[in-house]
């Protein structure tokens, strides 16, 4: 609001900044978000959000073409939908239609494996000097690649030239160009027809283990050499897909999936929260009643239509307890 009320004169100012190159962003914001794991997020200031939309729509259209298909994070028309459905799609075709193990003991004991891993402390490790390396081969302008440059600088990290902020839009644009790479790695070098990436996590799905232990090496070695990072030992393994595979918030077998227990305790965490500040008149009914919504459209995508009914049965009948006091007070 107090960037729009000279909103013209905000812009020329800005953009004559721009063109002499005397553009200076603002100190990040920092606080920490504990959701459920602690991250440092960093928040820009509005006119340097004006600037990082501007960037994107140019870099948009020269990298979006070149992203595979199954980079699910940060892309208009994909997230954590498109890739929950395509592990349905991969895990049916490794396991041949649900085809069982020798020593199946229920209907989800099907053949296959998934190798599953993050990169360790993926934003805080990104190498400036990598990334842009990697948008100077499409990028050869000096004035976009001089305004990345003050864009990533403006992160203070623990080593110099490396890290990007989590909050800024342009940090989620860069993860994905960065790791375009691994992608492009892994489909054209590995050829492997069955991997997911979300971000820094991603999954590989193959009918034989021995495959998948050849792949991760592979992928470790190429991290290392060509994009300074590693993957992290305790988040990288290779799973049978009949034991359930935990993907963005899920417990996925072959025939149901389930939302991982702390995800359940997280929403009802927040509804619990949201229903004390209603009952203080800090927050309105439809404020909560479109938070659980938002995370029913969430959870809709596994087995959880009882779960759903009940937790919002428990949040109406709240709602309507807490309005009815109200009234009788």
């Amino acid at each position: 609001m107090e960037f729009e009320k000279h909103w013209r004169l905000n812009l020329c100012i800005l953009l004559r900044e721009l063109r002499t190159k005397i553009y200076k962003p603002m100190p990040l914001k920092k606080f920490v978000l504990r959701d459920p794991k602690t991250r440092l997020i960093c928040v820009s200031d509005f006119r340097d959000r004006i600037v990082h939309h501007a960037l994107i729509n140019v870099l948009q259209h020269i990298f979006e073409p070149i992203f595979i298909f199954d980079s699910h994070a940060s892309r208009k028309g994909k997230g954590t939908v498109t890739a929950l459905k395509r592990f349905d799609k991969f895990k049916r075709k490794v396991s041949k239609n649900g085809k069982q193990t020798n020593d199946a003991r229920n209907e989800n004991d099907v053949k296959g494996y998934a190798f599953k891993a993050d990169i360790r402390h993926y934003f805080q490790t990104v190498d400036h000097e990598v990334l842009l390396r990697i948008i100077s081969k499409r990028v050869n302008d000096t004035g976009v690649l001089w305004l990345i440059k003050i864009i990533l600088n403006n992160y203070e990290s623990n080593t110099p030239r490396k890290g990007m902020p989590l909050g800024n839009w342009t940090s989620q644009f860069f993860a994905n160009i960065y790791l375009n790479e691994l992608d492009q790695f892994v489909k054209h070098n590995l050829k492997a027809k069955y991997y997911i990436r979300y971000v820094d996590d991603f999954i590989i799905l193959h009918n034989s283990k021995t495959v998948l232990q050849e792949y991760e090496q592979s992928i470790k070695k190429f991290l290392s050499t060509e994009l300074k990072l590693e993957l992290h030992p305790d988040k990288c393994q290779i799973i049978p897909l009949k034991r359930g595979i935990s993907l963005l918030g899920f417990r996925v077998f072959y025939h149901h999936k389930l939302p991982r227990k702390r995800n359940i305790r997280k929403i009802k965490g927040r509804l619990k929260e949201y229903l004390n500040s209603y009952k203080k008149g800090l927050l309105s009914a439809a404020d909560i009643l479109e938070t659980l919504q938002g995370w029913s459209a969430y959870a809709m995508q596994g087995n959880t239509y009882n779960l759903r009914r009940r937790l919002s049965n428990e949040i109406e009948d709240d709602l309507m307890r807490t309005t009815q006091r109200s009234r009788s007070s």
